[in-house]
């Protein structure tokens, strides 16, 4: 088979929703043991006020669970593929990051992700500039990812943004596939990105109908997302359209939940089936050298 011949081939990640109840270092460890290379950690809270584990240095020193989790990953042979998030809002402060660039360079991870606050897109622009210059330093890249129920709400939006912001190493659109169908869009909707306006994937299915309340809009995406092929959403299109090497991280914090392992592999070998039906290849890991951007 000729290079340009071989099926487009995409590294698998887990995301810590996805297993929100474990540590970091258990989830690397349960990771491992589902044959996931990669994984994604949340170190800093989606919402104020939500627990995380402490994996933050602080004034009174560093965090004794990111030395398990260093640990773990080089016993394991798994790495970190993201760590989130940034709440990015038109006023933010970007050297309050700091601390969360330094865990996740700490961790070896190749990207950050951004959540959008603010409306202004001019003004995202310019704070996305400024936190990029921020990351580059610890080999990070960042990710926006747009959420219906934030200001950066849709594709287009986020697209708006991460063009405005310059032409800055690897910051690209994150794209969750029940936000670009919740947000109004369809797989089609993707062919308007560039290969470098990528950043990931993030995989999960959902109910074909959407809600129809804003309630009932965050409790599927936060507690209630379907095993990927098992609900409506149209992820072999979504799926066709990711360029060559995108990393494809699975999220999908189910409604009815199996134990941590046995989640984590029925969600892979699930994505695994999709990726193969539309002639794609899964990866355990990311393919070369891990901190280019």
């Amino acid at each position: 088979m000729t290079p340009a011949s071989r099926p487009c081939a995409h590294p698998l990640a887990l995301a810590h929703l996805t297993v929100l109840e474990l540590s970091p270092p258990e989830v690397v460890e349960t990771a491992a043991a589902a044959g996931f290379g990669l994984v994604g950690l949340r170190l800093a809270p989606a919402v104020p006020g939500q627990h995380v584990f402490p994996m933050l240095s602080t004034a009174a020193g560093r965090a004794p669970m990111m030395g398990e989790t260093l640990v773990r990953m080089a016993d394991l042979g798994v790495q970190v593929h993201d760590v989130e998030l940034v709440a990015l809002e038109e006023d933010s402060d970007v050297a309050a990051f700091e601390p969360l660039f330094e865990a996740a360079a700490r961790l070896g991870a190749r990207r950050v992700l951004v959540a959008g606050n603010g409306a202004d897109a001019s003004r995202m622009a310019e704070r996305l500039a400024a936190l990029s210059e921020l990351a580059q330093p610890h080999g990070l890249a960042l990710g926006l990812e747009f959420m219906p129920w934030r200001g950066i709400a849709n594709l287009g939006a986020a697209l708006r943004v991460v063009r405005s912001a310059g032409d800055f190493a690897g910051c690209g659109v994150i794209v969750d596939a029940i936000h670009l169908d919740r947000s109004g869009a369809c797989a089609a909707d993707l062919a308007q990105l560039r290969a470098g306006d990528w950043s990931y994937f993030q995989i999960c299915d959902a109910p074909a109908r959407k809600p129809a309340m804003q309630d009932e809009l965050l409790f599927q995406a936060r507690e209630a997302r379907m095993v990927p092929g098992e609900g409506g959403l149209d992820l072999r299109g979504m799926l066709r359209q990711l360029p060559d090497g995108t990393t494809v991280s699975i999220e999908a914090p189910l409604r009815h939940r199996p134990p941590p392992l046995e989640r984590a592999r029925r969600l892979r070998e699930a994505t695994e089936t999709l990726l193969h039906e539309v002639g794609r290849r899964p990866l355990r890991d990311l393919p070369g050298d891990r901190r280019a951007a």
